[in-house]
């Protein structure tokens, strides 16, 4: 609702008192990111963070909002990173160097303004010692976390376009049951 007079959006009281409920009410819009950005290496769309801001930003009617940050923490422990968690070295193998360097996360959390429950999300940056040390990259990563920790917390969908490689076969497949007259299933 908008005073014509001052032209200024009047808040409107949600009628969603929790977060589960506001979530499933905004899931139901079935909302979608646009797809606003050029990626030119690829040729490929994808969305900004301004248009995932956007398509979240209609949570609000819910009583949803959420917020971002910038984080980091210094190990308490000498991590060695392995795909799905972290392995543990022994605890008297601690070096000094390892407690220098924070790891730095964007976090982001989802609320509603009447419940005290949180979504969040928090990701480290994963970036070269070199690239962490080259803001313009650091920025980037930082843009790229936040787009798509906000879109996982709202469950929006999207296509990973920007990052195509990514999911590109690195397994040459043959063609040889094609001219057989067997159907290729890709596996």
């Amino acid at each position: 609702m908008t005073d014509t007079k001052t032209n200024i959006k009047k808040p409107v009281q949600s009628k969603v008192y929790n977060l589960k409920t506001a979530m499933l009410e905004f899931q139901k819009l079935a909302v979608s990111a646009k797809k606003d950005g050029k990626n030119p290496h690829f040729k490929s769309n994808y969305s900004t963070l301004e248009s995932v801001i956007e398509a979240v930003n209609q949570g609000n009617q819910f009583g949803l909002f959420f917020t971002q940050e910038i984080d980091y923490e210094f190990p308490t422990k000498k991590c060695v990173s392995v795909i799905g968690g972290t392995t543990e070295e022994d605890d008297d193998k601690y070096e000094h160097e390892n407690y220098a360097t924070p790891v730095v996360y964007v976090r982001t959390r989802v609320q509603h303004i009447n419940d005290v429950k949180i979504f969040s999300s928090s990701l480290p940056i994963l970036l070269s010692e070199a690239n962490m040390q080259n803001p313009q990259k650091i920025g980037g990563a930082i843009t790229y976390y936040k787009r798509y920790t906000l879109q996982a917390l709202y469950g929006l969908p999207s296509e990973d376009d920007d990052a195509q490689s990514a999911s590109e076969p690195t397994i040459n497949v043959s063609n040889s049951k094609k001219s057989e007259g067997v159907e290729d299933d890709g596996l």
